[in-house]
């Protein structure tokens, strides 16, 4: 399922932006697994992403 892809890509970007030392990068890395998140959020209701 999509969007379990997508899930699981937020939550790796997370925890490697944990793990930055550079707070720039972990930043854009945290907004990326933002990105993620919401496009988690509508392949999960594809229904809705049609209106």
């Amino acid at each position: 399922m999509l969007s379990k892809e997508y899930s699981s890509t937020a939550q790796t970007l997370r925890r490697v932006a944990q793990s930055m030392s550079d707070p720039a990068i972990a930043d854009r890395l945290k907004v990326l697994a933002e990105s993620y998140e919401r496009r988690a959020e509508i392949a999960s209701h594809p229904e809705s992403a049609k209106d």
